[in-house]
């Protein structure tokens, strides 16, 4: 599965063969994509560190409580996905296709050229802060610095 599609894993839980096969070609040397490390996941967040994607994991509880039943019966719940096209202090830059589109995303123009006109929006001075969409049932919001290049877009199921 190519990066841009991996919000179709959304509600899958870290039990779920489907999730282990989908991030295994991304794995390249990264050990925390090893199958038995997503099963035993301890912690909230599976770092896909050389692909510059954070997956983010919700316990099961609170995962019925904001979203619905999971697609699956582990314990912890993939419930976000964050792309990082400028990198973090965790991961390598994100370069590709941007979540649910099959063009770049790593400015502002490009995130309106792929999702259209935003559903929410927020800034000040005449800067855009961030922006939010609703894309094939996901969530997508986009996170920008003051020149309106692209520094997190999210991945996520709207809260039911």
């Amino acid at each position: 599965m190519t990066p841009e599609l991996f919000p179709q894993l959304l509600g899958l839980t870290n039990t779920d063969p489907a999730l282990h096969e989908a991030v295994a070609p991304h794995a390249q040397g990264d050990t925390a994509l090893a199958p038995a490390r997503i099963q035993k996941l301890k912690s909230d967040f599976l770092m896909l560190t050389s692909l510059g994607v954070v997956f983010s994991f919700s316990n099961r509880e609170t995962f019925q409580r904001e979203f619905g039943a999971p697609r699956g019966e582990g314990p912890k719940v993939l419930s976000g996905i964050f792309y990082y096209p400028q990198g973090s202090e965790e991961v390598e830059p994100f370069e590709g296709a941007g979540p649910l589109t099959d063009a770049p995303v790593e400015i502002r123009q490009e995130a309106l050229a792929a999702y259209g006109e935003p559903e929410a929006s927020d800034g000040e001075d005449g800067a855009i802060e961030w922006e939010q969409w609703l894309v094939q049932g996901v969530e997508l919001s986009a996170d920008y610095d003051d020149e309106g290049e692209v520094l997190c877009l999210t991945a996520a199921l709207p809260i039911g």
